[in-house]
């Protein structure tokens, strides 16, 4: 059966090839000159064209300014391209051809991925979880952790006093619009070196279920609260409510993927296809 998801690595050219458009297709010379960020001789890059190449919501000054500067080395190094004759040439026409149809069946397999819904009970991902147990374990210890980090000391000490008074969630909502919070997450499974920082994983270690860490500042002047809530050593399958969520990712991918393949089946079927002997 064709992975769907070994389908959609060609997203990772999708991101090339929309640059590549960008290049033949842009807003009128005049229009560029009112407002943009950067030129490269008679070339412009507009706010719109930056925003189309990657999200600039969340990125701060120096990280924008790494992006335009990104744009004008590929900008003079398109330029020269083209005084060098490059795009006359017929290996770059076939290269461009072939990412065409490339970013088409990206685009194609993206779209009946979104469309394609999946129906299921918890039965079902239940039946799923007995008969696919190898895939929910990982070959190391694993922990399942709270794990919270404040701008603040005494923050971060109010949060654990909340925590040993109720429980996790109800301090989450307490501190929810503080500003002093960096994150507050819950139930995630962490290998010891995916836990950061080094402190946090360190206290980790020598937790019992269910314990709450003493607040924990680490080097970066942070304050973190940590709460194991289970120990799984390597190997060991994970219950099903600790990764119903991954179950259901799968289960819903695998599905996609069966679809799929009855799409391709069809598809098949109602077109001419020829397969010459080979010499």
């Amino acid at each position: 059966m064709m992975n769907f998801q070994k389908l959609l690595k060609l997203k990772t050219d999708k991101l090339l090839l929309l640059s590549l458009i960008i290049l033949f297709t842009s807003c009128s010379k005049e229009e560029k000159q009112k407002s943009y960020l950067a030129k490269v001789n008679d070339s412009y890059l507009t706010r719109e064209e930056l925003a189309s190449l990657v999200d600039t919501s969340n990125l701060d000054a120096s990280e924008k300014n790494a992006l335009i500067k990104d744009w004008i080395y590929n900008e003079l190094l398109y330029q020269k391209a083209l005084d060098e004759g490059i795009t006359d040439d017929d290996s770059f026409n076939n290269i461009l051809q072939s990412s065409y149809k490339k970013l088409a069946i990206a685009l194609l397999i993206q779209k009946i991925y979104d469309e394609t819904e999946v129906e299921f009970k918890t039965s079902d991902l239940l039946e799923y979880y007995e008969k696919n147990q190898n895939y929910f374990n990982r070959p190391f210890e694993t922990y399942l952790i709270n794990l919270a980090r404040f701008k603040d000391e005494l923050t971060a000490i109010r949060f654990r006093e909340i925590v040993l008074e109720s429980n996790w969630e109800k301090a989450t909502q307490f501190f929810d619009k503080n500003n002093s919070v960096i994150f507050s997450e819950r139930g995630n499974l962490k290998e010891l070196t995916e836990i950061y920082p080094v402190e946090v994983a360190d206290a980790v270690k020598f937790l019992l279920p269910d314990e709450v860490s003493i607040v924990i500042r680490d080097k970066q002047m942070t304050y973190n609260v940590v709460q194991l809530k289970r120990k799984f050593n390597a190997f060991e399958v994970f219950p099903f409510d600790v990764i119903e969520k991954e179950v259901e990712k799968r289960f819903i991918d695998e599905q996609k993927s069966k679809q799929f393949e009855n799409f391709l089946k069809e598809l098949y079927s109602k077109s001419e296809i020829v397969i010459k002997e080979r010499y």
